[in-house]
């Protein structure tokens, strides 16, 4: 076996696969976890806390974009990493405080995989791809 021929080889779209599978099933199992395990009133009052205008209908916008963005994800849709980027940075920003270094960690590394998947694209084992293949 080639070592050189194994270091130098492109494994971009299986890194890109793990990081999809990853975050898709993560982001799907959090929103689903507060969207049909009763967690929502819990996150509206946390905005609430903030003084967020129309708390309840943040919360339930929040975590449906969540769940619809991990579908795209898993699917390989650019879109859904874009969406899940913007609301991973909100909630950076605002309900951590930007706080990457303790509090915000977990979601600044959930924004920091989709902006990566945002501006990398999805990979060739993507349904982006397959559609773009289709042109």
């Amino acid at each position: 076996m080639n070592l050189k021929k194994v270091y130098l080889s492109d494994f971009t779209s299986t890194a890109l696969v793990i990081i999809r599978i990853w975050l898709g099933v993560v982001m799907f199992r959090y929103s689903t976890d507060y969207l049909f395990g009763g967690k929502v009133p819990e996150l509206a009052a946390f905005l609430e806390s903030l003084h967020w205008p129309m708390p309840k209908v943040m919360a339930y916008t929040s975590q449906i974009v969540e769940l619809v963005s991990s579908v795209l994800i898993l699917l390989g849709v650019r879109f859904g990493a874009m969406m899940l980027a913007i609301n991973m940075l909100v909630a950076v920003l605002f309900a951590h405080s930007g706080l990457i270094f303790t509090e915000g960690e977990t979601p600044f590394n959930y924004f920091l995989f989709a902006l990566i998947l945002s501006l990398s694209g999805m990979g060739k084992f993507s349904l982006d791809n397959l559609l773009a293949l289709r042109k």
